[in-house]
């Protein structure tokens, strides 16, 4: 199964799915398997989905434990900051963007501890 989140909601992807393109929102994208999951960090992108197969199409990826929480909570208390200042539009777009990337990382993070929890 994979589990990822759609401009239309959340997906849940099991073999012999209907075929589906959708486009994808950052945030986490969980690779289940029998015996394991797979927790990962997309910044966005596409999914191609056949009742075989799925492929993912995305500029970038990282694999959740590898994630900084520190730094990310940090970067997304310096966005939350920057907005609040208000000085100019290009400021505040970048710092929505941000702060958009924080809170998706952190997503990430969330559902890699979920997963180690269920594991204990």
């Amino acid at each position: 199964m994979v589990v990822m989140d759609g401009k239309e909601g959340q997906l849940g992807i099991v073999k012999g799915h209907s075929p589906l393109l959708a486009i994808l929102k950052p945030g986490p994208v969980r690779m289940i398997t029998d015996d394991k999951e797979e927790v990962f960090f997309t910044e966005g992108g596409f999914a191609e989905v056949q009742p075989d197969s799925i492929t993912i199409l995305v500029d970038s990826a990282q694999r959740a434990d590898d994630l900084d929480e520190a730094k990310i909570l940090k970067a997304k208390e310096e966005a939350e900051k920057l907005l609040s200042d208000k000085k100019d539009q290009k400021d505040f777009a970048e710092a929505s963007s941000q702060l958009t990337q924080s809170l998706s990382q952190l997503r990430a993070i969330e559902a890699l501890k979920k997963n180690i929890k269920r594991k204990k």
